[in-house]
């Protein structure tokens, strides 16, 4: 069976799961400019062959992102609101992970946007219903430009991030994609006071990495890393 076909039945199965659990997707678009207070991320562009299609991705996930509300209780998926990223006509080919290995596929880099999105829904104490890491950690002490551990891998049909507005006020994300960096920021209608993160990172003799992210001492979130494969 190929990986397309099982991602096909795998997204067949959440949609009737989403439907018999009810899930409260986020669908609302905004249409006022109440949302005062804001948490701001940046991240810079780190240099690719494939950088302009991965910039071009990021601005068509920006553009549905955008405009979604997300009410209390309601989930914003990545998916959901996104959509199909094998769409060709919406999306062009970029530098992408696989079963730890690099390869290229269209819609590649979208991942730059939901980690950003992940590590601001972290530092505002949303609660994360679904995420998934990358299997492997690309990049050095010195190239690193995000913390390990905050990131979030998305594979249609197989793996969302999954993120339940647990405040009693509507929120909402916006990305900015600009020549060399993008920025995040998440929107509210009162403060929210973003979390001081600490990480645990623990490495084993065979480069493998576990990481902790660690509020006040009690634990946010976890990952684990297998050494880049050669």
């Amino acid at each position: 069976m190929k990986l397309s076909t099982k991602a096909w039945i795998r997204s067949k199965y959440v949609y009737i799961r989403d439907i018999l659990r009810r899930t409260s997707f986020a669908s609302g678009v905004l249409s006022d400019s109440d949302y005062i207070y804001a948490i701001d991320l940046v991240q810079p562009f780190m240099p690719s062959p494939t950088l302009e299609s991965k910039k071009h991705n990021l601005r068509e996930a920006a553009s549905c992102i955008n405009k979604i509300v997300v009410y209390p209780n309601e989930i914003f998926s990545f998916w959901h609101i996104v959509g199909n990223p094998n769409n060709r006509k919406r999306f062009k080919e970029g530098r992408s992970i696989h079963a730890g290995s690099q390869g290229i596929d269209v819609g590649g880099g979208l991942c730059q946007a939901s980690g950003i999105i992940h590590h601001l829904a972290l530092i505002a104490g949303l609660s994360i219903e679904e995420r998934f890491n990358h299997s492997v950690d690309l990049y050095t002490d010195s190239t690193r430009f995000t913390p390990l551990g905050t990131d979030a891998t998305v594979f249609y049909g197989f793996k969302d991030l999954r993120i339940c507005n647990n405040k009693p006020f509507p929120i909402y994300f916006k990305l900015y994609v600009e020549e060399n960096k993008m920025l995040a920021r998440l929107y509210s209608e009162e403060r929210i006071e973003p979390l001081i993160l600490d990480y645990d990172i623990q490495q084993d003799d065979k480069g493998n990495k576990s990481v902790k992210v660690l509020h006040k001492g009690n634990l946010v979130s976890s990952s684990y890393y297998e050494a880049l494969r050669q």
